[in-house]
C-alpha cells in the first residue's frame, strides 16, 4: 500500500478553528483517538520477520499476504517499527489504571519506507506502508525477530474523512522526561515498555509550541499501478486548493520521515564529529 499526503503545522490556538472547517468540510464530528505507540529498533543485519512462532495462528486469510511483505521489506532493509495500542485516559492512564499486558492486547503493527523522491510534487510525501491490524503478541513477535524496545510515546489523534479522503490533527507527547528520550541509535541501555501510564495531566507535549500536525491523506492499496497514484495525488491536490488561504501546506524534508536503521560496515572505524587541522 501506498500513503499519500500533505502536511501543516496549526497552532494550539487554532485547533478549536481548525476542527471547526474539517467538520464543515467533511459534514462530520471529528474521531478521536489516543494510541500509545511503541518503537523497536530493527537488527544491524536485516533478516525480516523470519521467526513466526509468536504470530497467532492460523494466519488469517486478509493478513498472510501483508506478513509476507512486510518480510520481504524487513528483508532487505532494517526499521524502526511501531506496536500501536488504543488507550483511554480514564481506564488506561494514573494512579487506578491496571498495567497493560500487551502480548495480550490487541495492537497494530505499523512500517513505513523511506519516503519517495518529491519528483516534481513538493508538497507531497508518499511512501509505501504496511499495518497488521488486531494481532496479539507483537512485543514477542519484535523480541523474536531481534527487534529491540527502543522508547514510546501517546499519540492523540482527531479523523475527519470525506469519500477516500482523510484529514488527521495529530499531537504526540512524551511519556517520561526528556532525559529518557535520546536518539535512538545511541540509546545503549537495554530499557522495557512503562509497567502503567502516567495521569493523561502529566504528559507533555513533544512539539514545545504544542502544535497540531495535519495531514491529509489518500491510500493507495495497488501501488503497482500508476494511474491509482497520479489520481491519490490529483485529489490531494485539489484539497489543497480547496483549502488555499485557510492552511498552509509545506513540503517536508523526506528525511524527517526516515525510519531506516543505518547499517555500520565491519571493520570500519566511525570517525569523530570534530576533529583539528594543524595548529
Amino acid at each position: 500500500m501506498h500513503e499519500i499526503f500533505l502536511t501543516a503545522l496549526i497552532e494550539d490556538k487554532d485547533f478549536t478553528s481548525a476542527c471547526a472547517v474539517l467538520g464543515g468540510l467533511t459534514n462530520m464530528d471529528p474521531w478521536e483517538s489516543i494510541q500509545r505507540v511503541l518503537y523497536f529498533q530493527g537488527p544491524q543485519r536485516p533478516m525480516g520477520i523470519s521467526n513466526q512462532s509468536s504470530i497467532e495462528k492460523p494466519i488469517r486469510n486478509n493478513t498472510g499476504f501483508l506478513w509476507k511483505e512486510l518480510h520481504q521489506n524487513l528483508t532487505r532493509q532494517s526499521f524502526i517499527l511501531q506496536t500501536r495500542y488504543d488507550v483511554f485516559k480514564d481506564r488506561d492512564m494514573g494512579a487506578n489504571a491496571s498495567p497493560m499486558d500487551l502480548d495480550a492486547t490487541q495492537g497494530i503493527l505499523r512500517w513505513t519506507d523511506f519516503p519517495d523522491p518529491p519528483r516534481g510534487q513538493p508538497l507531497l510525501t508518499q511512501r509505501k506502508k504496511v499495518e497488521l491490524w488486531d494481532q496479539k503478541k507483537l512485543p514477542s513477535v519484535m523480541r523474536d525477530n531481534n527487534h529491540t524496545f527502543k522508547t514510546e510515546t501517546i499519540e492523540e489523534v482527531y479523523r475527519f474523512y470525506r469519500d477516500d479522503i482523510e484529514f488527521c490533527l495529530t499531537r504526540h507527547y512524551f511519556l517520561q522526561n526528556l532525559e529518557h528520550y535520546t536518539p535512538m541509535e545511541t540509546k545503549q541501555q537495554a530499557t522495557i515498555p512503562m509497567a502503567s501510564l502516567p495521569p493523561w495531566e502529566s504528559l507533555t507535549p513533544v512539539d514545545q509550541q504544542k502544535r497540531w500536525f495535519l495531514q491529509v491523506k489518500a491510500h493507495v492499496v495497488q501501488d503497482n499501478k500508476p494511474d491509482e497514484i497520479r489520481k491519490a495525488q490529483d485529489q490531494l491536490l485539489a484539497v489543497r486548493r480547496e483549502l488555499d488561504g485557510v492552511f498552509e501546506f509545506r513540503g517536508i524534508d523526506r528525511k524527517v520521515h526516515d525510519t531506516r536503521v543505518m547499517q555500520q560496515m565491519q571493520g570500519v572505524q566511525q570517525l569523530p564529529q570534530k576533529f583539528t587541522v594543524g595548529k
